[in-house]
């Protein structure tokens, strides 16, 4: 394993959260939480939340660098230290807007909201994770380590990203 000494809890998230074995369990472990929605499975939504919780949790580095689920987190990264507080928040609430809507259709077993919703989330995540790729792939940084806090400070002392 390639395990860097994190300088804090944030950065050793950030470079777990970047290995993409991560994805694909994360992926079918949040439809197995909506699945336990549709059903009124409480304890199953709870033990499903922990074990997500749990595989990023345990999770090495990534391996592979140039993995487009890399690079998507590093553009995350990279986009949440450019950006503004008032515009963090206002995607942060459109997406929470959708996702509650989703989780009440779920509850409400209402086919039409819950493909409606389900769509305008797929398309929302679809779109930003391209962004965050190209965002990625423009900034200059160590790829094996990730952004380090001293590459997102001068990313964000020129930025000009208006996108």
């Amino acid at each position: 394993m390639n395990y860097q000494k994190a300088e804090s809890i944030t950065e050793l998230f950030w470079q777990k959260s970047r290995n993409p074995l991560t994805f694909w369990p994360r992926v079918i472990l949040t439809l197995l939480i909506f699945i336990a929605f549709w059903m009124h499975a409480i304890w199953w939504i709870i033990f499903l939340v922990f074990v997500e919780a749990a595989v990023l949790f345990f999770a090495p580095p990534p391996a592979n660098y140039d993995h487009w689920m890399t690079r998507a987190t590093d553009g995350f990264r990279i986009w949440n230290t450019v950006r503004s507080p008032s515009e963090r928040t206002a995607l942060i609430i459109q997406i929470l807007f959708g996702f509650v809507a989703l989780l009440a259709s779920l509850w409400g077993h209402r086919w039409f909201w819950v493909l409606f919703f389900a769509v305008q989330i797929g398309c929302a995540k679809y779109i930003l994770g391209k962004r965050f790729i190209v965002l990625s792939k423009l900034k200059e940084y160590d790829i094996k380590l990730g952004p380090t806090q001293a590459d997102l400070q001068h990313m964000a002392s020129r930025c000009t990203i208006t996108n």
